[in-house]
């Protein structure tokens, strides 16, 4: 019996080594990427630094011609992308915190997700990498 105990324990200790070794690096979404979601958007540029599965962004945007700036810190887990948005320059009458989630397709050339304001607005956001 303590040799059958002895031989499960080792098969169970290898097994449990080989599938819990998962590779959990999250995608890579350093770099330069500019706003898709439709005609409004100009001059759109977004910045993300990726430290691990920290994310730091910089956003600059103009929609019909109002820029605005933001910034979020947040994380990636996998392909999803999830931040906390703090606009610095607002346009009128639009949300100046916020959160964005975001996941990138399997090409890693979109970012398709959607955005949550303080104020309870919800809509689409698209950003492509730039080369």
């Amino acid at each position: 019996m303590f040799k059958k105990t002895i031989v499960f324990l080792i098969l169970f200790t290898a097994l449990s080594s080989c599938t819990s070794n998962k590779d959990t690096t999250p995608a890579n979404v350093n770099g330069l990427w500019t706003d898709v979601n439709t005609s409004d958007f100009k001059n759109c540029y977004v910045i993300i630094a990726q430290d691990g599965n920290k994310i730091v962004m910089s956003h600059y945007l103009e929609f019909k011609g109002s820029k605005m700036v933001e910034y979020g810190i947040g994380e990636i887990k996998d392909n999803t992308v999830s931040y906390d948005a703090v606009v610095t320059k607002a346009i009128p009458g639009w949300a100046t915190k916020g959160k964005h989630h975001l996941t990138l397709n399997k090409q890693r050339d979109t970012l398709r997700g959607f955005y949550e304001d303080e104020q309870g607005n919800k809509g689409p956001i698209v950003f492509a990498k730039l080369k």
